[in-house]
């Protein structure tokens, strides 16, 4: 490699797991990074319309949400049959949501990965600091929103119950090389393609046609989205939205 030729970013910039930001993060732009399956949802939430994206602090609260939004779409977990517990309209599947009405609604949810990462950054960041989410689906458009903003930004894949996710790195790269104007090879594209298809087992996307289009239709369709879902307040927002658009409260 020449002197001149560019270099990834993405040692300076990845946080492996939620277990691992800091107590006093430096101010930055941080990006939260969990592939299967919130960071998908939450993108395909907004393309088909949702208004904004209440990030609760722990599972059970969306009810009382709703409570005081009846027009909104809450999520949790899902059932063995993949449908949503009872109460609630949605769970963490990009392709569950395409057949939930959101188109101008409010809506509350987490995870037990990407949302408690949200949270717990919502939590320690600076006032200075900003919180996204990306993906393998939005990773070129989450770079250029923040490329050459003066600030330095933070990948934090949010990982598996704890355990180091190699999905959530594969997005997490994604990002740092768009943000560092590095393309993918057609060789190393397959390979990223082939680790997030295989990263929950190499079952996983066979077990149940949900999943299968969970994994095959969104989470391997890199750059598909434009969407750039940040924290404002104790929600997202689209950032790629007109200001005006946002209702969030």
């Amino acid at each position: 490699m020449s002197r001149d030729a560019p270099t990834n970013g993405l040692d300076g910039r990845l946080i492996e797991r939620c277990e691992e930001i800091p107590a006093e993060p430096p101010t930055g732009d941080y990006v939260v990074v969990d592939v299967l399956h919130f960071s998908n949802t939450v993108i395909e939430l907004f393309e088909n319309g949702a208004d904004y994206v209440h990030i609760t602090d722990e599972r059970g609260e969306e009810p009382a949400f709703k409570a005081e939004r009846p027009e909104a779409r809450i999520g949790g977990a899902t059932t063995p049959a993949y449908e949503p517990e009872p109460g609630y309209d949605f769970f963490n599947s990009p392709s569950f949501v395409q057949d939930l009405d959101v188109e101008g609604r409010p809506v509350s949810m987490t995870s037990s990965n990407g949302g408690r990462t949200v949270a717990r950054l919502r939590a320690v960041v600076d006032p200075a600091s900003e919180v996204y989410v990306g993906s393998t689906m939005n990773a070129g458009a989450v770079a250029d929103h923040l490329r050459g903003n003066g600030r330095t930004t933070y990948l934090v894949s949010a990982g598996s119950r704890g355990d180091v996710a190699i999905e959530d790195h594969v997005g997490a790269t994604l990002i740092s090389r768009a943000l560092d104007g590095i393309p993918l090879a057609t060789a190393e594209r397959e390979v990223f393609r082939r680790q997030v298809k295989v990263a929950k087992g190499p079952g996983y996307a066979q077990k149940n046609e949900l999943r299968r289009r969970d994994v095959c239709e969104y989470a391997l369709a890199f750059d598909s989205r434009a969407v750039v879902p940040r924290l404002a307040d104790d929600s997202l927002v689209d950032a790629a939205r007109p200001e005006t658009e946002h209702a969030a409260d």
